[in-house]
This record gives C-alpha cells, sequence and structure tokens, in this order.
C-alpha cells in the first residue's frame, strides 16, 4: 500500500524534528496543540522564553516571511523572543529572526535532528531463528 503525504502530515512531522532538536537544548520545549493549547505558534518553552512558528513549505517569499513574523510578534507572551523556523523542499532548516536567516545550526549551536518515530503496530518481538 502506498501511503500519500499530505502538506499536514509534512508539516506535523517538521514540527516534531524542530522539537526534538530544541529539546537538546531546551528540554521543556513542546509543541502547543499537543498539550491541548490553541495557540497561534508551534514550539513553547518557558526556560528559554521563546515560541516557534515552524513552517514546511515548497517555497517561501520574503513577503510571506514576513507576514508570519509579524503575526508571531502580536500573539507570543509578552517578554518572550520568537523566531521562524522553516524549511522548503531538500533544504536544511532555517531561521528568520527579523532581521537575517541562518542555518538552525548557526542559530542555536546545536545540530538539527529528526524526531524518533513511534511505530504503530510493532511489537518487541524477536525474529524466531532457524528451528531445526
Amino acid at each position: 500500500m502506498v501511503t500519500v503525504r499530505t502538506a499536514k502530515s509534512k508539516g506535523s512531522s517538521f514540527e516534531m524534528d524542530c522539537e526534538a532538536s530544541l529539546q537538546q537544548k531546551y528540554p521543556d520545549a513542546f509543541r502547543t496543540h499537543e498539550r491541548g493549547y490553541i495557540m497561534e505558534y508551534d514550539i513553547k518553552t518557558d526556560i528559554g522564553k521563546t515560541v516557534y512558528e515552524c513552517k514546511r513549505l515548497k517555497g517561501i517569499s520574503w513577503n510571506q516571511l514576513l507576514n508570519f513574523y509579524a503575526k508571531l510578534k502580536e500573539v507570543r507572551p509578552e517578554d518572550y523572543n520568537f523566531y521562524i523556523l522553516f524549511k522548503s523542499n531538500h533544504q536544511p532548516c532555517l531561521v528568520f529572526d527579523g532581521r537575517t536567516i541562518c542555518t538552525f545550526e548557526t542559530s542555536f549551536d546545536i545540530s538539527f535532528k529528526k524526531h524518533i518515530p513511534i511505530k504503530r503496530g510493532k511489537t518487541n518481538e524477536q525474529p524466531m531463528g532457524n528451528q531445526g
């Protein structure tokens, strides 16, 4: 069976990658909608006093990026920093801070990593060896 990845699943997967990456530096970083919060940003860390909006798009224009940033500036908690984390097809994760764009690694001094997915329906059974 072939599974088609929708834009929503790609975006959600990217959010999980961002969360896993940020947790290297901020262990309390979490995806807001996973905890039932209806926020207008995707990831929050109280230790780092920062919120992040994650965008996984085929391509992104400068004007789109500025609009995402302006919206995040309006909805973030008071005294919190804010960044846009974004990724286009076959490109590394980039960070926009309102003035510059740089790689995730350069911005946070940690590596960007993929989250470890939970395999549904899999068991921890060991394959049976050749008996006989």
